[in-house]
């Protein structure tokens, strides 16, 4: 009963980041009008969301598996771990986003390659697997 909260949120994470990138491969927003902009804080907000709610349970994983066997850390060490992690994966995860929601579909993005790439993308942080080629290439 007490991992409860922790796999909800990791599924309430993984959720969002799938329903970010969904959004991101379907929509390219345009201009400034106020559709746009809901779209762009949609994508933003779940993919931050679930990212945060992702690396927050699975922290919280890894160091009650830590304290199982035994090594015991104060409440500090895993917080200050997932503030960390959290930052740099939504920091790079938003990079990669916007590279791919600037061509949302386009052949270039490579995701064609790899079936399973697309489902992958659903995980948070996945996002850094996306390569994106430059547009100086014919």
């Amino acid at each position: 009963m007490e991992y409860v909260y922790a796999m909800s949120g990791l599924l309430a994470g993984l959720l969002l980041g799938a329903i970010a990138v969904v959004t991101a491969l379907t929509y390219t927003p345009y201009g400034a009008s106020l559709f746009d902009t809901a779209i762009t804080a949609l994508t933003g907000i779940t993919l931050q969301l679930g990212n945060l709610l992702s690396i927050s349970a699975l922290t919280a994983f890894a160091f009650e598996g830590l304290a199982m066997s035994g090594i015991q850390y104060p409440i500090v060490v895993p917080a200050s771990f997932a503030y960390v992690l959290t930052h740099v994966t939504v920091y790079y995860s938003c990079l990669r986003i916007t590279d791919l929601q600037s061509e949302p579909l386009d052949p270039d993005i490579i995701i064609k390659h790899n079936p399973f790439r697309a489902l992958i993308l659903g995980v948070p942080g996945s996002l850094l697997l996306i390569r994106v080629r430059s547009s100086g290439r014919n």
